[in-house]
């Protein structure tokens, strides 16, 4: 019979009796990372993301609504201009709306309008769409849209004389930083017969 000694014993059970009555020390509760969602540029499903794709897309996303702000206020001017018969140079409003090749253009056709005793009546053209059209650019922009304007609300008049209504145009369009301003600075368009 094998005999152990009793010291051994006892100080075996001391030390369990120690060990299982001592607190231990409380493990730490991992902290959760910080959790974002994005969502992508051209739309879509969200998905997790990093702080850093996340700051990225709130600041896509400030891009693209002034984007769209800029170029309702230069659609706005454009109505106003029409109505008035075109311009010989151009307004405060299309300065701070438009820049480069397209504000250029822009001038041409006013300048005709004028020059041809074009008047436009009615209630201002309906922006139909602003889409994001990422992944695109012209010449130096920043950012780009598609959008369609049904402009058919207007009318044009020649010497009292109807010369018919709008049309609805469909552009691909560019934005740039212009002196601190973000403006249009390019489209490409087409007429078609519905914004769909």
């Amino acid at each position: 019979m094998l005999h152990r000694p009793r010291r051994l014993v006892f100080t075996a059970a001391v030390l369990c009796l120690v060990t299982a009555c001592t607190p231990a020390a409380p493990t730490p509760t991992p902290s959760p990372a910080p959790s974002y969602r994005c969502t992508p540029e051209a739309g879509g499903d969200e998905f997790d993301c990093s702080q850093a794709q996340h700051d990225e897309m709130v600041a896509k996303d400030e891009l693209y609504s002034e984007a769209e702000t800029v170029y309702r206020k230069y659609l706005a001017e454009d109505a106003r201009i029409l109505r008035a018969g075109g311009i010989a140079t151009p307004s405060p409003a299309l300065l701070a709306t438009t820049g480069g090749e397209f504000l250029a253009d822009a001038m041409d056709n006013y300048k005709a309008v004028a020059d041809r005793k074009v008047t436009a009546e009615g209630p201002q053209p309906s922006l139909v769409y602003f889409r994001r059209a990422p992944g695109r650019s012209k010449t130096g922009s920043i950012v780009s849209a598609t959008v369609c304007v049904d402009g058919s609300s207007l009318e044009f008049f020649r010497s009292g004389k109807s010369l018919g209504k709008g049309r609805v145009i469909k552009d691909e369009t560019y934005f740039a930083e212009i002196d601190g301003a973000l403006k249009v600075i390019g489209a490409d368009g087409s007429r078609v017969k519905s914004c769909e």
